[in-house]
């Protein structure tokens, strides 16, 4: 293969398909080139959608689709087709990252590709970006520093002239030039820099996880460059939905934050993010006081230096339930469960869903006929379908459950993110003395069948809960256990876990 395209698509069907059929005529000009789309768990019928598309359009020449079990983020979902590829008998010479929020302009891959090609030194290479109207935006970058921290923050002409030759994002050039860093929304990358330095770093969700990767490829040898004479049309903001230029601005996500951190302490130590931390923070409040007494309009992100500094010091943004009604909340529970209304899962989410909404009825007298019916309903699917899953469980967003079984996981269990528990659940202790006795779980954790949720349990969004084992110690993020009595399986890309005699004595 000479060269593979990876979209990476997170419920932006529409906009996938538009790329897919702009990279059409692409595809004639470039021999030997395959796109693969990642579905990033979606769970919105974006992967039915494109696969769709895929067969009707007679795609399936250049064209394929995979679908993930859960939303690892940008770098996660790159490298579920990256890593494959290059593993088949026959890898990529070249890797073109693109985001599903582009058009591709003609010969635009074409162009990258042979200049790639033409300059064996060179292992990675950006496209321009710009608008539907041609206007260029911002695509090649320089590293940050310290005083790249102060700057962008402190936003100041007399300070940002002194400090031009740091300036994050230098002026748009019209010539291919080298670069520290280029945009990850069309970013061409050498076989043989992901052969050195390894695939995305997945521990960014989204956001410096391509400025990271340029920065590995730099001190491994490799040159950067930028080439505006591949013109690719972005729709910023558009996949993500933190930059959108076109929307109101939303306030800074926490794996924003958490990217940021992770790339100063992982790359340069933690004493220089505390000081570029600082720098940051001086900044941003001599902007303030200045903004203020001038009177300038507040174009940051709602609370942008309180959850900066939150985050700074090590704390987590409160979660908070979204303020759905019962209403969209089964509609979601019923996209999760396949839209069979017939599984049991389902109809126990849904029951519990309803347990909670009728405790918020007022007056209680009210309430009285909601809660014989809730009763009525609970305790059907419970001796049906051995399905315990009461209204006093913390129950996230898209969780899926499925049928009977045993795993017992008492209090004090901690429970990490990405976790696959399998067969048969009891979670918590319907009579906790102590409500932080109650077993944790993470995001994403898949749970075996026939389920019993006994409340005082906290899930997290996007579990999948089905069938078998017995689990009574803590299980870290990524593992599996499987099994009577269970067995930790560690993932491949993680070293193998020793669960201690303690933990070995409870299972």
């Amino acid at each position: 293969m000479r060269l593979l395209i990876v979209i990476v698509n997170y419920k932006t069907a529409q906009l996938t398909l538009n790329c897919l059929q702009s990279l059409v005529e692409e595809i004639k000009e470039v021999p030997d080139t395959q796109v693969v789309v990642v579905d990033n768990a979606s769970l919105d019928g974006s992967s039915e959608k494109i696969q769709t598309a895929i067969s009707e359009n007679q795609w399936q020449n250049w064209a394929s689709l995979i679908v993930s079990p859960n939303n690892g983020g940008y770098a996660a979902g790159n490298n579920l087709a990256i890593r494959p590829a290059l593993s088949s008998p026959t890898p990529p010479d070249y890797i073109l990252l693109l985001n599903p929020d582009t058009v591709v302009r003609p010969s635009a891959i074409k162009a990258i590709l042979e200049f790639i090609e033409a300059h064996p030194n060179v292992g990675i290479a950006g496209s321009r970006l710009e608008d539907p109207d041609g206007t260029a935006q911002c695509s090649a970058f320089r590293f940050p520093t310290l005083w790249s921290e102060l700057d962008s923050t402190l936003r100041l002409g007399i300070v940002s002239g002194l400090l031009s030759k740091y300036t994050i994002a230098p002026p748009i050039s019209e010539t291919a030039c080298q670069t520290d860093w280029v945009a990850g929304a069309s970013m061409i990358v050498q076989k043989a820099v992901f052969d050195k330095i390894g695939l995305l770093d997945e521990e960014y969700f989204m956001y410096y996880e391509e400025l990271d990767f340029c920065l590995q490829a730099k001190r491994a040898g490799w040159d950067c460059w930028y080439l505006p004479s591949s013109k690719i049309v972005h729709l910023v903001g558009q996949s993500s939905g933190v930059t959108n230029t076109k929307e109101p601005v939303k306030r800074r996500p926490e794996y924003w934050f958490n990217s940021r951190k992770r790339f100063f302490s992982k790359n340069y130590g933690w004493l220089y993010r505390v000081i570029a931390d600082l720098l940051w923070i001086i900044g941003f409040l001599l902007w303030s006081v200045r903004s203020l007494i001038q009177r300038k309009p507040n174009l940051d992100p709602p609370y942008f230096l309180a959850d900066f500094i939150f985050n700074s010091l090590g704390f987590k943004r409160a979660k908070k339930t979204p303020k759905i009604g019962l209403w969209e909340q089964i509609k979601e529970d019923w996209v999760a469960h396949g839209k069979d209304w017939t599984k049991p899962g389902f109809r126990s989410v849904a029951i519990q869903r309803f347990g909670q909404w009728r405790m918020k009825v007022e007056p209680k007298i009210l309430r009285a006929p909601f809660s014989i019916f809730y009763r009525f309903l609970y305790r059907f699917v419970r001796n049906v379908y051995g399905i315990d899953l009461p209204y006093t469980v913390e129950l996230g967003q898209r969780v899926v459950i499925e049928h009977q079984g045993a795993i017992i996981i008492h209090g004090n269990s901690q429970i990490g993110d990405d976790c696959i528990l399998r067969q048969g659940v009891t979670l918590g202790n319907r009579y906790l003395d102590s409500p932080l006795e109650a077993p944790k779980l993470g995001k994403r954790v898949n749970v075996g069948a026939g389920a019993k949720l006994l409340g005082g349990v906290i899930i997290g969004d996007d579990v999948n809960i089905g069938a078998n084992a017995v689990v009574l110690c803590d299980i870290p993020d990524q593992y599996t256990a499987i099994g009577i009595p269970a067995r930790l399986i560690p993932p491949k890309s993680f070293k193998p876990y020793d669960p201690g005699d303690d933990c070995l004595n409870n299972i």
